[in-house]
């Protein structure tokens, strides 16, 4: 047989394959919404407790593996965003070997930081790529809401829990990735007990993200269905979780998408009023002390409450005064350790670690998805303008869009998200932009 008689006798076998593997991808991803009730560590594999993976993480990569290996080009509306995305990806390799020119003090510390950091870049690429180049028919959305719809009430009910009773992580700490001086930050959710972290991480910021962004995508996914409780639960859940940032951003989500449906986010306000006048006192003996702490919201404006922010920022900025010419390329991807500590605002982690031309690359990103947002005019692209403007609020005081340890899996559902908000109305990725 010729060559070009054996070529075209495995075109049908690929044709075959193709479908096959699509639909293996769209499992996986479903049961990458369904996983994001739980993403502690499972394994304790890789050079650090950072690249330690989750539940989540296994299941992109096994997404990934089958996605590459059928091609279909992603839809007109993903390609600017996505060009944007791959080329922060590669400015962010290229911060990376910066850590070897700059050489600072801490570099053995900072190249596992750095790598963790590529690693969830390229993961947040790599979903946001897969998302982009399927068939996203409204049964696949339907089957997607009907994952992302359990997961989000289990991720409630574990964060209630985890603040009522230490139960839950003790039991955990039983059977996952553990061992003093060997599992970092997660020693202090399996001993310590800190309250209201459910079964997301250790950081009470990072838990109260991932609330908002699941709720986020049970809106997307379930644009026939009363949302308006959803809303409310994650307020409750972010208001658990101790996360002051992340409460009012989700405060800010919730009002922007709560103006759609006035009349049932006024019943709802009422009926929560209502119930929490009955339960006033049993909610003043045990929400007492994080009711407190929450109320200092109102009180942005003084340093005090902002836990230590202002003594780090200071560092940051004595460090752009030491060397200036660090404000131009930054010290490198994962260098935060330079100052013992993240700098809790993502304009100024960004600026340290990647200079100007990080600043440059992370704003083309948001020029091109919110351009792209906008022109959609669809519930899903309304929904994510909204998210995006309650995160903004968030990325003040922690590193919303940012690859550090403490926020582990955020970025990759957030490109699931942003994926998902570029799908054409129809919900067909296979239209006329392909």
């Amino acid at each position: 047989m010729s060559l070009s008689r054996a070529a075209e006798a495995e075109v049908p076998a690929a044709a075959r394959t193709a479908p096959l593997l699509e639909r293996a991808v769209l499992g996986l991803l479903a049961a990458y919404l369904l996983a994001q009730c739980f993403s502690l560590p499972v394994l304790a594999a890789g050079p650090s407790w950072a690249l330690w993976p989750t539940l989540p993480d296994l299941l992109v990569w096994a997404a990934l593996g089958c996605a590459l290996l059928y091609h279909r080009p992603p839809g007109a509306a993903w390609r600017p965003v996505g060009w944007g995305l791959a080329l922060l990806v590669a400015l962010a390799f290229c911060s990376f070997g910066l850590l070897f020119v700059m050489r600072d003090a801490r570099l053995a510390s900072a190249v596992p930081f750095g790598l963790f950091q590529l690693y969830k870049l390229v993961q947040a690429l790599a979903v946001f790529g897969m998302v982009s180049r399927l068939p996203l028919r409204p049964t696949v959305l339907a089957r997607w809401g009907r994952a992302a719809l359990p997961a989000f009430v289990v991720m409630v009910v574990s964060i209630a829990w985890t603040y009522f009773s230490p139960a839950l992580p003790r039991a955990l700490g039983q059977v996952l990735p553990h061992g003093a001086g060997v599992s970092g930050p997660w020693e202090s959710y399996y001993l310590h007990n800190e309250p209201g972290l459910g079964m997301v991480g250790y950081n009470h910021g990072y838990v109260a993200l991932q609330v908002t962004l699941l709720s986020a995508a049970v809106l997307m996914l379930r644009p026939r269905s009363s949302n308006v409780w959803v809303l409310g639960a994650a307020l409750a859940a972010c208001f658990l979780s101790g996360s002051r940032a992340g409460l009012a951003g989700c405060l800010l989500f919730a009002l922007l998408e709560w103006r759609r449906l006035p009349v049932r986010a006024g019943l709802l306000l009422a009926l929560l009023g209502v119930a929490g006048l009955a339960a006033a006192p049993w909610l003043d003996q045990q929400l007492g002390g994080l009711a407190a702490r929450q109320s200092t919201l109102l009180e942005a404006g003084n340093s005090g409450n902002l836990a230590g922010r202002s003594e780090i920022w200071h560092s940051y900025f004595q460090a752009f005064a030491e060397d200036p010419y660090r404000l131009l390329v930054g010290s490198g991807f994962g260098s935060a350790i330079n100052n013992n500590s993240n700098a809790h605002s993502t304009p100024i982690q960004v600026l340290y670690e990647t200079g100007v031309a990080g600043v440059v690359a992370l704003g083309l990103l948001f020029w091109a998805l919110f351009g792209q947002l906008r022109a959609r005019r669809t519930l899903r692209a309304g929904v994510a303008l909204n998210l995006l403007v309650g995160l903004a609020l968030t990325a003040l005081t922690q590193e919303t869009f940012y690859p550090n340890s403490a926020f582990s899996g955020s970025l990759p559902l957030l490109a699931f998200v942003l994926a998902l908000a570029l799908t054409p109305e129809r919900g067909s990725a296979g239209s006329s932009e392909q």
